[in-house]
């Protein structure tokens, strides 16, 4: 399965040397972001989005978009990866209207793409926005997670922005001392921010399964990954370590793979080893 990018929001009590990170970005496109909620679905026609994607600087046109969309909707990603993938740096807008025009008629054109029903593209029409049914959260764990509870646990946390933060929240409260390994590590910026995000994606589903997770300190890490780490969560760290060395943006570094794998494991088996029920 390829995972959504973490979302997870970070106030640390006390700030590591170097800032948490969101973590490398694989092809995990992300099912719902916060600020796209706010903003209204609609579509003014081709000539009026085709008008702010030149001023935006935009790599293509409407027909680009409209394909792009389509290959979207086909493989299930939501439009937000699709729409920033439209520019080669930051989007340039002469005013904050001009942004909340095109961002709106983008996702109002994803909308009708993703309807199914055909429509005029050189007419403008009101959007009916879609509501997606969030994931059910994942049954209580009993014993270890297997691959499928795993992903039950991902898709509902990536379908639930307040539990994430939530969560990020709790990570960053309870895990100063784990972060600190990381920074101490010696790993590249994207090797840094690819240890921490697996990390904290394992916290959060482990609590979301009814484990309590204590505070990991230094002392607490083995020096060799546990034999009693579930197979799933091996699996889980190599799959993202795959995404990781495959992304666009940030990619993790092929010669740093071992100690990354390593160190994670490590770590995950600390978080493990911790684990109590609530």
């Amino acid at each position: 399965m390829k995972r959504p990018p973490p979302k997870s929001k970070s106030s640390p009590k006390s700030k590591p040397s170097r800032p948490p990170k969101k973590g490398p970005k694989h092809v995990r496109a992300s099912r719902s972001e916060g600020h796209d909620d706010e903003l209204q679905r609609r579509f003014d026609g081709r000539a009026e989005l085709d008008a702010l994607l030149t001023k935006s600087g935009a790599l293509g046109d409407v027909e680009d978009v409209v394909q792009a969309f389509r290959d979207a909707v086909a493989k299930e990603v939501p439009p937000q990866p699709v729409i920033m993938a439209l520019w080669a740096d930051e989007p340039r807008f002469e005013s904050p209207d001009d942004a909340e025009r095109l961002f709106s008629n983008l996702l109002g054109l994803y909308e009708l793409v993703a309807s199914g029903q055909p429509f005029d593209l050189g007419a403008g029409m009101k959007v009916e926005r879609t509501r997606k049914q969030r994931a059910p959260a994942p049954s209580p764990l009993e014993g270890a997670p297997d691959s499928e509870w795993l992903e039950s646990a991902w898709r509902y946390l990536d379908d639930a922005p307040r539990e994430r933060e939530r969560l990020g929240h709790g990570f960053d409260n309870r895990h100063d001392s784990l972060v600190s390994v990381i920074d101490a590590s010696g790993l590249s910026d994207a090797g840094f921010a690819f240890v921490r995000e697996l990390c904290f994606e394992v916290f959060a589903m482990l609590e979301l399964g009814g484990l309590h997770l204590g505070s990991v300190e230094e002392e607490d890490v083995p020096a060799e990954p546990l034999e009693t780490l579930p197979d799933a969560l091996v699996r889980w760290v190599d799959d993202g370590l795959v995404e990781a060395e495959e992304a666009d943006e940030q990619p993790l570094p092929e010669e740093e793979h071992p100690d990354v794998r390593d160190l994670t494991l490590r770590l995950v088996s600390a978080l493990w080893g911790l684990q109590k029920p609530r």
